[in-house]
């Protein structure tokens, strides 16, 4: 067997075996060998390397290999990104063609939203945003952040605004835990979130959440602009944009 037959090999045993622990839970070496079809001593070679890697934990009294949260994590992502890109960007192109704004998809990341996907906008005045995807912005003044926080439950939302580190960023921007409660409350009522230069001088940004099927927040949308442009819009774009919204919604 050539070394490139034995990576594939071990790939495929790899692959055998987190299915196995996937499926039956937890089990023993021999267990496992015997229904798996892998002899015990490649079969604790490969246990020993996903078990070092983090993606499996061996119970030191039972012996029994089990996945851990980091494999659980991993498919969840996963499969939560993939989603987001199947469903998300076809409406994010429409909304392109539609409002001509650029237009944005992030997910909260702890302390701050993440951009995972973004449409720049096709008109010859368009605002020059630092947004990129795999960036990051923060919560309190962004119009992605403040969706994504008004859609999480009153003890999480509670817990991440006391830990917020706040600056003013321009001055609309708010800094006081108590009064970003209370608009949160209201974007959380009208469906759709306003950052109206609170990140940046000239800069308007209008987002609406994504829930998945059990009300979580997993990503919010924004069409980004002008200021004095985007006003003129509002109604015509908050409308828009939770009309979008609820398309991914649907095939989520």
């Amino acid at each position: 067997m050539d070394q490139t037959e034995q990576k594939v090999l071990a790939v495929e045993r790899t692959m055998t075996i987190l299915e196995y622990l996937a499926k039956n839970g937890a089990n023993n070496l021999s267990t496992i060998s015997k229904d798996v079809s892998i002899h015990k001593s490649t079969l604790y070679r490969f246990l020993q390397t996903l078990c070092s890697m983090g993606y499996v934990y061996k119970n030191s009294e039972s012996e029994n290999y089990s996945l851990t949260q980091k494999m659980n994590r991993f498919l969840n992502m996963g499969s939560k990104y993939s989603l987001l890109h199947q469903f998300a960007v076809p409406v994010m192109e429409q909304l392109s063609e539609l409002t001509k704004e650029t237009i944005h998809l992030a997910t909260l990341e702890d302390l701050h939203i993440k951009y995972i996907y973004k449409i720049e906008s096709t008109l010859s005045l368009r605002v020059v945003t630092s947004s990129h995807r795999g960036g990051g912005a923060p919560l309190y003044c962004t119009g992605l952040g403040k969706a994504l926080l008004s859609r999480c439950d009153k003890e999480k939302q509670a817990k991440i605004l006391l830990s917020l580190t706040y600056e003013k960023k321009t001055k609309n921007t708010i800094t006081d835990p108590l009064v970003l409660s209370k608009e949160l409350q209201r974007i959380r009522e009208q469906g759709y979130a306003i950052d109206n230069e609170e990140h940046e001088e000239g800069i308007y940004c209008i987002a609406s959440p994504i829930q998945n099927s059990l009300k979580v927040p997993i990503a919010a949308v924004s069409i980004t602009g002008p200021a004095s442009r985007m006003i003129q819009k509002k109604e015509e774009y908050s409308k828009l944009i939770k009309e979008k919204v609820a398309q991914i919604e649907q095939h989520l």
